[in-house]
């Protein structure tokens, strides 16, 4: 009878050791993501998502619990938050007025996972309020609003069970060990019900609560000013990063040791509104910044006529549009704004100086550096003299001259994207009126292959396509192209013949960077500027580190024929 009695004893507690094991290692029963809200466990949802970069909540939880004002665009590709009585600060009080006075609305981009929408909601912190953050295991995300007095506590005894209730008669939901930190939420007759760091609550004796100190962790300061970039007046090399929608991980990259500055084309005015999509993404940044790199971001008008026109022309679309800018520095930690709006009306030369003006006077209370890019001088009113390139020069701290495109996609004739005599002749035309301190000449990464054929008419055509440094260079390869050097414009020339045509490249390589490259000490430029990263044999980087970071002279390189 007492065996039987002690064998029950002993089953029951065994199967309360296991109950209790489940319940204090939840991996065990599920692999699931929990949300808590505050003091609230959120269920019945679409869990949380998290990578290696960013927290993720489904896009109907932001809406019902963080952001009330948020919604969604039709492609649901963004959600847009206005930014209207929020207690959000700046980096000066005058871009916080700034960013109220014009009712500024924000877009961010969103994540789709089989057809859930997911918003990334660390960026919205400061904006709505909430401190985010992760549990060390990483199977817990909080949501805790802003708050002056957050109750926190620090676990003695080792170690303590966490009860569902104030009993130590029942299950523990986790073991806590001594040291252990604890959010306090309520005390009552000598117990504390907690939240622990894992995300469980439960209860705990007072006593074994030692330490009770409290945390003021409102902080609506989205950034400070920038530290002065190139103060000592050194040549520089940018390039742009063309990203279509997703920017790439600059962690799975090697440092680049000649780049000095990043430019993304992250931002483009895509309505009459005003309206700024947004592609930023914060982790591109913290990445560059590890490297050492600046990142200053691409705007563009579209390259839509109309539209520029009507933005420009109006003072508070041009507020707006400055607005997000700013805005979107400081969210992103920006250090700086590389304006590119091309194709223009001329009669809108004017109210683009405005403009930058205006853009100068709100981003330089960030320290933000700020640049233009504008085409070589020509005669063509919408792409060329629409630029008063010397009073653009007198705002901003560089002018990047796109020497490039001598050939361009739809050229009636096939030719050289940049031949040295003709980018040669486009520096001397643009130090007229910009002057050399401030100008980045532009050199191209890229090259096209051209196809000479006769339509079913007999008629002489000529079409194009872009291609990289190394996909042309794989072309020439494959077709046993004949290749010379042409002289003339510095460059490698290769023809070779096909059923559809003549077809004809002029070879961007590292010995003919080296050649554009030379312009910038021979007119004392500011340095290089690059379109775009990703197209480029990467044997040009330590020609520009050679001769832009260490002042060599290109005729002291050794290059050898690549064919």
């Amino acid at each position: 009878m007492i065996t039987a009695a002690i064998l029950l004893f002993v089953l029951i507690g065994a199967v309360f050791s296991v109950i209790e094991w489940k319940e204090t290692n939840p991996a065990f029963l599920n692999n699931h993501i929990k949300l808590v809200i505050g003091n609230v466990e959120i269920e019945d949802i679409e869990e949380p998502y998290i990578d290696d970069t960013e927290i993720y909540l489904p896009f109907a939880v932001v809406q019902q619990h963080i952001s009330e004002g948020i919604s969604l665009s039709e492609d649901q590709k963004r959600v847009f938050i206005p930014l209207k009585d929020k207690a959000i600060q700046l980096e000066d009080l005058k871009l916080t007025r700034m960013i109220q006075d014009n009712e500024i609305s924000i877009n961010i981009p969103t994540k789709n996972l089989e057809g859930q929408i997911y918003v990334p909601v660390e960026l919205l912190q400061k904006i709505e309020g909430f401190n985010i953050s992760l549990s060390e295991n990483r199977r817990t995300v909080f949501v805790d609003e802003f708050s002056e007095k957050e109750q926190w506590g620090i676990v003695t005894g080792n170690p303590l069970r966490l009860t569902p209730k104030r009993t130590f008669f029942t299950f523990a939901v986790e073991r806590l060990n001594n040291g252990s930190q604890v959010r306090i939420l309520e005390e009552e007759n000598g117990w504390v019900r907690v939240r622990s760091q894992e995300g469980n609550f439960g209860y705990l004796e007072k006593k074994y609560v030692s330490e009770i100190y409290e945390k003021n962790t409102t902080d609506y300061q989205m950034n400070i000013k920038r530290e002065d970039f190139n103060d000592r007046g050194k040549q520089i090399n940018l390039a742009w990063e063309y990203v279509h929608e997703k920017s790439p991980k600059l962690s799975e990259e090697e440092k680049i040791e000649a780049l000095d500055v990043i430019a993304p084309t992250w931002f483009s005015v895509m309505d009459e509104e005003g309206t700024v999509l947004n592609k930023a993404d914060k982790s591109y940044v913290e990445e560059a910044h590890k490297k050492g790199y600046q990142v200053w971001a691409l705007v563009d008008n579209s390259f839509d006529p109309d539209l520029t026109s009507k933005v420009l022309n109006n003072k508070d679309i041009r507020s707006k549009v400055i607005g997000q800018l700013v805005f979107y520095a400081s969210l992103y930690n920006l250090d700086g704004i590389n304006v590119d709006f091309e194709n223009m009306y001329y009669a809108d030369q004017a109210a683009f100086v405005t403009f930058m003006e205006e853009l100068k006077t709100q981003i330089k209370l960030q320290s933000l550096v700020l640049s233009v890019d504008v085409t070589v001088p020509s005669t063509s009113e919408q792409w060329s003299k629409v630029y008063d390139r010397k009073a653009l020069a007198s705002i901003v701290d560089y002018v990047a001259v796109m020497t490039y495109d001598e050939h361009w996609a739809s050229s009636p004739v096939s030719g050289s994207v940049a031949s040295i005599g003709w980018v040669e002749r486009g520096i001397q035309r643009s130090l007229e009126f910009i002057p050399e301190e401030k100008m980045l000449i532009g050199l191209p990464f890229y090259t096209r292959v051209w196809r000479e054929y006769k339509d079913e008419n007999g008629k002489n055509k000529v079409e194009s396509k872009a291609i990289s440094m190394v996909r042309a260079k794989e072309i020439i390869l494959e077709k046993k192209a004949d290749v010379l050097w042409d002289e003339a414009a510095g460059q490698y020339f290769a023809k070779y013949e096909e059923d559809e045509g003549i077809f004809k490249i002029w070879l961007e390589d590292p010995r003919s960077i080296a050649l554009k490259a030379s312009l910038v000490s021979k007119y004392q430029l500011a340095g290089t500027a690059a379109w775009r990263r990703g197209f480029e044999d990467r044997a040009v980087w330590p020609v520009l580190q050679e001769m832009i970071k260490e002042g060599k002279d290109h005729k002291a390189l050794v290059f050898h024929n690549p064919f």
